[in-house]
């Protein structure tokens, strides 16, 4: 995907579409949950969400509590899905 922000997790991958995304009208929604409930993966960058860390080290700090993808969904936005393989 183009344009949009990918990384793993221990056992799903973290998908952020940019062109779906609402920043800042959300008022960072997925960013403030991570801080909330996660473990600050997330940061602000040019107005669009972005990793704070680097992707390997992303993949073992974050608890995948699924907040990013449900508060982005509450603020009125369908950026974020989130893959578990079942």
């Amino acid at each position: 995907m183009s344009n949009s922000l990918v990384f793993k997790t221990r056992t799903c991958e973290i998908i952020i579409d940019y062109s779906k995304c609402i920043a800042p009208n959300c008022k960072f929604a997925c960013v403030k949950a991570d801080r909330l409930y996660g473990r600050n993966v997330l940061k602000i960058f040019n107005s669009k969400p972005a990793l704070a860390v680097a992707p390997e080290k992303a993949s073992k700090l974050c608890n995948e509590c699924l907040a990013c993808e449900i508060h982005c969904k509450w603020s009125g936005g369908e950026a974020i899905k989130i893959n578990v393989p079942l």
